[in-house]
C-alpha cells in the first residue's frame, strides 16, 4: 500500500492538526497527493470536483458539526472511504459514526504515524470489500428481479420477509400487505395439508429441499397451479430464511390434463378398433373357409365352357388372395395384441436352413443364388415364430420383385452394430425409388409396384414383428439395383 499513489482530502479547520496529519501521511505514504479543506463548504466543492481515495473528516467545523457533517460528506464521497477525526473520546458517537457509513474513527490526541497508517490501510481495504458486497448484492438482486421465477424469503414462523417483483406479479397481489404472512386460506383446500406438511418437514431439516405443486387462489377467485421449491437456509448467516422458488405452471397442467384425456380417448378407440378387427376376421373366416373348400372342389380344366372355366379360375385366385390377406390381418392383430413374447437364443443358420428347406418342398422356387454369412454373430435372441414370418415376407418379396433382366441373388449376413445384432437382407431385384417413398415404406397398405400386384401388408407386418420385441428396421433401395433391409435385434434377451 505504501508504494501506491493515493489522493487524500483532509477536512480540518485547526491548522496545527491539519499539518500534523498531513506530515504523518507523507511519512507513511510518500507518493500521496494531499488536498486540504478548512470547512464543510470547501470539502463539498472538493468532492464535487475531484475523486479521492480517502477522506479525513474533522466533525467540529466552523460551518457544520457532528452527524450533519458526517451525513453530508459520506453522501458526497459516495464510494470513497471516510475516516472521522475528533478531539473527544466518545464511544457511543464512534459507534453512531460507523453506522452512518464511515470506515474508521480516530481520536486526534492518540494519533501517531503508525496508527494513521494502519487506519488508512484498514479503511481502504474495508471499503473495497464493502463495494464488492454491494456490487454482488446488486447483481444478485438484478438476477432475482429479472428472473421468470418468483422468489420469496420466509421465516421459521411463516412470515414473508422479502418477495421478488416478478414473484409478486405471479401471485397477483402483495402478500406483504397482509402482515407479511403466507396466506394459508389462499391455498386450495385439497392442497393445504400437503403444503403445511412439506413446509414443516423442510423446517425440521437444515439444508433440505422439497419440490411440490399446489394450487393458489387468484384475485378473481380462481386457482393457478404453482410449481415450488422450499429450501431451508435458516442456518446460512447470509440468508437466515427458507427460500421459496416458484413459477406458474397452470398452462402446463392444463396441457397435461388434456393430453391424458386424449390418451384415454385414443386407448379406448384403439381397443374398439382391435375388437372390431377380431370380430371382422372371425366372421369372415367361416364363409372364406367354405369358399376355399368349394374352389378346391371345382376344377376349371374339366369344365367344357371356356368362359365359365376362366371365371372359376379367377374366383379361385381371388379367394386365395382374400385368404392370404385375412391371414396377414390376423397376424398383425395378434402381434399388436400380445404384450410379451418369450425370447430364445436362435441359431441363424439353423433357422434360415429350416425355413428355406420348407419353402422348397411346398413351392416351385425359381433358380437363384443365395449367400449366407451368419457368423458375426451366429445367434440372436428373438421369437422363433416371428423370425420365420420375417424370413418368409422378405423372401417372397425378393422373388416377387426379381428383375427379369438377370438371375436373382439374395445375400444374408449378420454383424454387431453398437448394442445391437443386425441382420442384413439384400437382393438385386427391380428395387424402387427410396427417396420418393421413404416416409411410408413400412406403412399399412403401401405398394410401390402396382403392376406386379401385392397387398401392401408384408413390410408393415415385418415392421410390427420387429418393433413389438424392441427392435428396429430400415431400408434402402434403388431402381434396377435392388433392395437392402437392416433389421436390428437386441443383443440380450434381457435388454
Amino acid at each position: 500500500m505504501k508504494e501506491e499513489e493515493l489522493e487524500i482530502l483532509v477536512v480540518e479547520d485547526n491548522e496545527g492538526d491539519a499539518l500534523l496529519i498531513q506530515e504523518y501521511i507523507k511519512d507513511e505514504f510518500p507518493n500521496t497527493k494531499l488536498a486540504h479543506a478548512w470547512n464543510l463548504a470547501e470539502a463539498e466543492q472538493h468532492l464535487r470536483d475531484n475523486q479521492y481515495d480517502l477522506v479525513f473528516l474533522d466533525v467540529s467545523l466552523p460551518d457544520s458539526s457532528g452527524k450533519d457533517s458526517i451525513i453530508r460528506v459520506v453522501d458526497l464521497a459516495k464510494a470513497t472511504p471516510v475516516i472521522v477525526l475528533t478531539g473527544y473520546s466518545d464511544l457511543s458517537f464512534a459507534v453512531e459514526s460507523m453506522q452512518l457509513g464511515v470506515q474508521d474513527y480516530l481520536n486526534k490526541e492518540n494519533i501517531t504515524a503508525t496508527s494513521l497508517q494502519k487506519s488508512i490501510n484498514y479503511s481502504i481495504e474495508k471499503n473495497r470489500i464493502r463495494l464488492q458486497l454491494i456490487d454482488s448484492d446488486k447483481r444478485f438482486r438484478s438476477i432475482i428481479e429479472n428472473s421468470i421465477d418468483g422468489f420469496a424469503l420466509i421465516s421459521a414462523e411463516g412470515k414473508i420477509q422479502e418477495l421478488s417483483p416478478y414473484g409478486n406479479s405471479i401471485i397477483g397481489y402483495d402478500p406483504l400487505e397482509n402482515a407479511g404472512l403466507f396466506q394459508m386460506d389462499f391455498l386450495h383446500p385439497e392442497d393445504r395439508k400437503m403444503v403445511l406438511s412439506i413446509f414443516f418437514e423442510v423446517l425440521s431439516k437444515p439444508g433440505s429441499i422439497k419440490l411440490l405443486e399446489f394450487r393458489y387462489k387468484k384475485p378473481d377467485g380462481g386457482y393457478r397451479w404453482m410449481e415450488s421449491t422450499f429450501y431451508n437456509l435458516l442456518e446460512n448467516t447470509a440468508v437466515k430464511a427458507i427460500v421459496l422458488n416458484y413459477r406458474d405452471v397452470t398452462l402446463r397442467k392444463k396441457e397435461e390434463e388434456e393430453r391424458q384425456i386424449l390418451i384415454e380417448q385414443l386407448t379406448q378407440t384403439n381397443d374398439y378398433l382391435k375388437q372390431f378387427g377380431f370380430i371382422i376376421s372371425h366372421n369372415l373366416r367361416a364363409p372364406l373357409t367354405n369358399l376355399l373348400a368349394i374352389s378346391d372342389l371345382l376344377t376349371p380344366d374339366q369344365i367344357p365352357n371356356e368362359q365359365t372355366a376362366t371365371l372359376l379360375k379367377a374366383i379361385k385366385i381371388s379367394t386365395n388372395q382374400l385368404n392370404d390377406t385375412l391371414n396377414d390381418i390376423i397376424k398383425v392383430l395378434i402381434v399388436r395384441e400380445q404384450k410379451q413374447r418369450s425370447l430364445e437364443e436362435i441359431s441363424l443358420i439353423e433357422a434360415w436352413t429350416s425355413f428355406y428347406q420348407a419353402q422348397k418342398k411346398h413351392l416351385d422356387l425359381p433358380d437363384c443364388e443365395i449367400v449366407t454369412q451368419f457368423d458375426q454373430p451366429a445367434h440372436i435372441y428373438f421369437d422363433r415364430e416371428y423370425l420365420e414370418s420375417i424370413f418368409s415376407n422378405l423372401f417372397s418379396n425378393a422373388i416377387k420383385f426379381a428383375s427379369p433382366q438377370r438371375p436373382l441373388k439374395i445375400h444374408l449376413r449378420s454383424y454387431i452394430s453398437g448394442p445391437d445384432t443386425v441382420i442384413e437382407f439384400s437382393d438385386n431385384g427391380i428395387g424402387f425409388n427410396y427417396q420418393m417413398v421413404k416416409e411410408r415404406i413400412f406403412g399399412l397398405h403401401q405398394r410401390f409396384h402396382d403392376a406386379l400386384g401385392g397387398k401392401g401388408f408384408g413390410l408393415y407386418l415385418i415392421h410390427s414383428l420387429v418393433t413389438s420385441l424392441g427392435g428396429s428396421i430400415r431400408c434402402t433401395s434403388e431402381v434396377e439395383k435392388g433392395t437392402h433391409f437392416y433389421i436390428h435385434f437386441k443383443n440380450s434377451k434381457y435388454d
